[in-house]
């Protein structure tokens, strides 16, 4: 029967299916992270089986031999690291930086509705209950700017900078897990002022805009926590210092 003849060529395929997902399950990251790679070494691993094929060897021979021309799946998988690392911390970086001002705009028309009375430009004088209360506040901001250098700076190093820049793959995911904590700080702490705010003055505090910042911060918050620890996994898998 004619799917006969295409039996060999179904066990070849299989083959280096078979041999692509050992490599993908060694790959650190979601699995969306894996398409580009999983499909580049794809197309490399069927080329080389219609090279083996041309010299002569049957389908499945010519798979097998493109297999272990290859090499192992796992030193295969850590040849990758670094740019999924990097690729993963790029992304980290990008979403903490773009949420922050949105986040923050928020927390801005909390304090406008709850306190009228404030001049935003002045933060440490946002609260009107206590001197603790604005030192928090100072907190939040001290947060912030490590939460946007670390970010920029985890850019920066993946982008084209990193052309002038020692290789060095643990830089990118190290920056991103610190933008990632900085921001768990500032949204962390933005949720125990708010709760210090309610306790003191609950009556001055504007409950919606207040609501949506809360939330806000809760979201981005555990978001981030997430990442920075998938940032710190990643940059233990790295054995380049």
């Amino acid at each position: 029967m004619p799917g006969d003849l295409d039996v060999p060529g179904l066990r070849g395929e299989r083959a280096v299916e078979r041999y692509l997902a050992e490599v993908e399950a060694r790959l650190p990251g979601p699995a969306s992270a894996h398409s580009r790679i999983v499909a580049e070494l794809r197309s490399g691993l069927l080329d080389a089986t219609d090279t083996y094929q041309s010299a002569g060897l049957p389908p499945r021979g010519a798979a097998a031999a493109a297999v272990r021309e290859f090499g192992d799946p796992g030193q295969v998988a850590d040849g990758f690291l670094p740019e999924i690392a990097a690729s993963h911390a790029r992304r980290v970086a990008t979403v903490l930086l773009v949420t922050g001002p949105l986040v923050g705009l928020l927390w801005l028309a909390t304090a406008a509705a709850s306190h009228p009375d404030i001049r935003i430009a002045v933060f440490w004088h946002w609260t009107t209950s206590s001197a603790a209360l604005g030192a928090g506040i100072q907190l939040v901001g001290a947060a912030v700017a490590i939460t946007v250098c670390a970010g920029a700076a985890s850019i920066a190093v993946t982008g084209r900078l990193s052309r002038w820049l020692p290789a060095v793959p643990r830089r990118a995911p190290l920056a991103a897990a610190v933008a990632g904590f900085g921001a768990v700080g500032a949204d962390g702490l933005g949720l125990v002022l708010l709760a210090a705010e309610l306790a003191v003055v609950p009556g001055k505090v504007s409950l919606l805009p207040a609501a949506a910042a809360g939330a806000a911060s809760l979201a981005r918050l555990l978001i981030a926590i997430r990442a920075a620890c998938r940032c710190l996994a990643m940059r233990a898998s790295l054995t380049s210092q």
